[in-house]
């Protein structure tokens, strides 16, 4: 049986205006809602609450902070408040690894975050998670500041945004074929495997619509099997599964582990019972990639059967709108990355081509001309 959760402890801290404790009805959504994950140097150890990996992270006075923070109604997505919570932690482990210190509090100098900017960008870090992990943490400092804590953001706009292209390029995921993607479930070991390729792809899920699906979630109408996932922003939605996913799926959850975890039962577990996160959805796709012998298998992530789907079901001449209607987005717009970035010269050149046809009307001995 899961041990009991240890009760945080709350510390008062200096403010100028007091900073109220957060109730065990706050701490509870926000440890339902944040989850589980495996520590971050260690990823064969069994997944810990994020909220306790946290607790150990942050100081005291800061993790209260935190709470507070996650719980508030501006944040009301559970992909956000995992997202924040993930990047307070590489915050911490930073912090301590190259500053030295044991609990990360809200102290870094303007100094100490160009430090921290020159480490992401010599390991490699793109650029929009460098910007989404600066984000995180001046709301967090904005969030102190609100509360009266005498705290000053050493986040520079001039010093440390760094600038890239929002433009309608699809950059942020490596796109396969339909050959590798038949090639990942071939190299399936089980039917857990092969379901969750098969998800991904054929429902162009986000990791995070899968790993949050419960159990209950799924239902059965007739000759048609619909998974209801939730969208970014909190919307419910209902999605078709495909006939052999739905087999897949029926499958899988005779032989699922016995549900281990807080609250409703995941659609999706590990060999312990756990709730899958998007970190284990990513180490399954690369094993499967390896296996599978495609190229770069460090490359392939959940959201590339996603941007595999979407490309796939547009070359076979899908509308943006119908695109859209797959994939969730909740602007056109959005799906526009995944049209531009694929064959865009091959399409500007056919349209030259088609515009082309009112040069017919040039006479001939204009062009015999030498």
């Amino acid at each position: 049986m899961e041990d009991a959760a240890v009760p945080l402890e709350f510390r008062a801290v200096e403010t100028v205006a007091e900073l109220p404790q957060p109730d065990p009805a706050t701490e509870g959504a926000v440890r339902r809602s944040l989850g589980r994950r495996r520590p971050l140097h260690d990823s064969g150890a069994d997944p810990v609450d994020r909220l306790d990996l946290l607790m150990e992270a942050l100081t005291s006075q800061v993790t209260a902070l935190v709470v507070l923070w996650l719980g508030g109604t501006r944040r009301p997505s559970r992909d956000t408040r995992v997202a924040y919570a993930d990047d307070l932690l590489l915050w911490a482990d930073w912090a301590r690894t190259e500053l030295g210190r044991e609990r990360f509090g809200l102290d870094l100098s303007r100094g100490e975050v160009t430090m921290w900017l020159t480490y992401q960008q010599e390991a490699g870090a793109a650029s929009s998670s460098i910007s989404r992990r600066l984000s995180t943490l001046s709301s967090l400092y904005r969030y102190a500041a609100g509360w009266g804590l005498l705290v000053t953001s050493p986040i520079s706009d001039d010093d440390h945004r760094p600038k890239f292209h929002r433009g309608r390029r699809a950059t942020s995921a490596r796109v396969l074929d339909a050959d590798q993607v038949a090639a990942l479930l071939g190299a399936a070991s089980d039917v857990r495997d092969a379901l969750i390729v098969g998800l991904l792809y054929t429902a162009a899920l986000r990791v995070s619509e899968l790993c949050g699906a419960d159990d209950a979630d799924c239902h059965d109408e007739g000759r048609r099997t619909w998974l209801v996932v939730t969208r970014k922003g909190g919307k419910a939605v209902r999605v078709p599964l495909e006939i052999t996913v739905a087999e897949l799926l029926d499958a899988y959850r005779l032989t699922r582990p016995p549900w281990t975890g807080v609250g409703p039962a995941a659609l999706l577990t590990d060999a312990t019972g756990d709730r899958l996160d998007r970190h284990d959805v990513t180490r399954l796709l690369r094993r499967l990639a390896r296996a599978a012998g495609i190229p770069r298998p460090e490359s392939v992530s959940p959201h590339s059967l996603r941007a595999t789907a979407i490309t796939d079901q547009k070359r076979r001449g899908h509308s943006a709108e119908d695109l859209q209607e797959l994939s969730g987005h909740a602007d056109v717009r959005t799906v526009m990355v995944y049209i531009d970035d694929d064959g865009r010269a091959e399409r500007v050149a056919a349209l030259t081509d088609d515009l082309g046809r009112v040069m017919t009307a040039v006479p001939h001995h204009v062009k015999s001309r030498r």
